[in-house]
């Protein structure tokens, strides 16, 4: 498999579904995030940063799209694509900025389980539309 199988299409979706989904665990979770995070207020959502998410998810989901034409595009291996991507680079990531910045285990709970969430909604759009 090559990477025309890459879908434009499926990239955007999965990109826009992950967007969505970072949006509502933050929200379902704004207190315990804030809290551990060290915010005092709600962060004011600026059209600049939200632009910056954006396109860093569609980075990610471009990401996971070429690895998914490389490796396997069906379904099941999809997931395992998104979950190896999550666990060997984000949270491995997570885990050694958030030591060195002394943030709680907490923060690294919250943040890691939403990248789970966004790479395994990413692996399964792409599988599906892609």
């Amino acid at each position: 498999m090559g990477m025309s199988a890459v879908s434009p299409i499926a990239i955007l979706l999965a990109a826009l579904v992950a967007f969505i989904f970072s949006f509502v665990w933050h929200r379902l979770f704004e207190k315990s995030w804030m809290t551990a995070a060290g915010y005092r207020g709600r962060p004011a959502l600026k059209a600049g940063p939200l632009v910056v998410v954006f396109v860093a998810f569609v980075v990610m989901a471009g990401m996971l799209s070429g690895l998914n034409a490389h490796i396997g595009d069906d379904l099941q291996s999809a997931l395992i694509n998104a979950v190896l991507a999550w666990a060997g680079f984000v949270l491995a990531a997570i885990v050694v900025d958030h030591s060195f910045e002394a943030r709680s285990r907490k923060l690294t709970l919250i943040n890691g389980i939403h990248w789970l969430g966004a790479f395994l909604l990413m692996g399964f759009v792409l599988a599906i539309v892609g």
